[in-house]
């Protein structure tokens, strides 16, 4: 088959990966923008497109997919399907209906459950027990399309953000080719009406811990934050992001690391109901460092955070 490829995460390089080793034609991959980043303000492309010029693949970043130029130079392809992945544009229904099979989408979640932008964390932050892949058949309401194909995963008490993306990017590339492979024999299965949440983008303004919460939710909440974008708290005056944790039946003073004789080279954090035991913690504009590695800076003196 002919396939343009959609995608701007490296939740999606399996995927592209996959499919480039098949037997099937990867015509083009569109991909969102270089963008600005860094202390020297560089244009900094995505992990899609590295790979994409990695694999010598066309590859299209345009502003809005959704102009009448932008669907032309698709047209002129003659794409036998198109496959979604994270792309971070919202698809027009005049888009959807020129490739011949349509418009498919791998999504990370057990459908209809988190529908949206950010699945993964969710799943986390909810503390779901499970969660999985989907492909499905695009259609214009957003993740609400039938189902090809679905498959469930147990989360792992210690799992995160990233551990979790890479694992289910394997299962989903495997999972879409498959798809791909066997089009014609898929039954489409309706998405069920009942249990329908959505998964909104993770925001800025939600991202700082509040201690003030059980242990148990603050240590989800920093698991599905991890690593990206990062769950912060301000800490003796400086902005500190944890990016690895695990709950811990402690109880103490909210926000105040706790002294255990069997854990002293620990950095335990009280919340309001038992506590988080930081595992890797990183300072603004400093590598990511081990607690043990952290405390012993601070010898003598209180651990607050706030």
């Amino acid at each position: 088959m002919r396939i343009v490829i959609f995608a701007s995460s490296k939740f999606s390089i399996p995927l592209l990966e996959k499919l480039h080793k098949s037997e099937h034609e990867i015509c083009a991959v569109y991909s969102q923008p270089p963008s600005i980043s860094g202390r020297g303000m560089k244009l900094k492309e995505n992990e899609v497109c590295l790979k994409s010029r990695e694999l010598n693949l066309k590859l299209l970043f345009p502003d809005n997919i959704n102009k009448d130029i932008e669907i032309n130079k698709l047209e002129q392809m003659k794409p036998d399907i198109a496959v979604v992945s994270a792309y971070g544009q919202i698809l027009s229904s005049k888009l959807l209906r020129v490739p011949k099979f349509g418009f498919v989408n791998l999504h990370p979640s057990l459908l209809p459950r988190w529908r949206g932008a950010a699945p993964i964390e969710r799943a986390l932050m909810a503390g779901d027990k499970e969660t999985g892949v989907c492909t499905i058949k695009m259609i214009k309401e957003l993740d609400a399309g039938p189902i090809l194909a679905k498959e469930r995963f147990l989360i792992n008490l210690d799992e995160t953000n990233s551990s979790l993306s890479q694992k289910l990017s394997i299962i989903g590339a495997n999972q879409l080719l498959d798809v791909i492979n066997n089009l014609e024999l898929i039954s489409e299965i309706p998405q069920e009406s009942e249990g329908v949440t959505y998964a909104f983008k993770i925001h800025k303004s939600e991202t700082r811990i509040n201690w003030n919460l059980p242990g148990k939710i603050v240590d989800r909440f920093i698991r599905g934050l991890s690593e990206k974008p990062g769950a912060w708290s301000m800490m003796n005056g400086s902005r500190v992001k944890i990016l690895k944790s695990k709950y811990v039946k402690l109880r103490g003073e909210i926000g105040q690391n706790i002294i255990s004789s069997e854990k002293k080279s620990s950095l335990l954090i009280a919340c309001s109901e038992d506590s988080v035991e930081v595992e890797i913690i990183q300072k603004e504009g400093k590598k990511p460092v081990s607690a043990s590695e952290f405390i012993s800076g601070y010898k003598g003196k209180n651990i607050c955070f706030e």
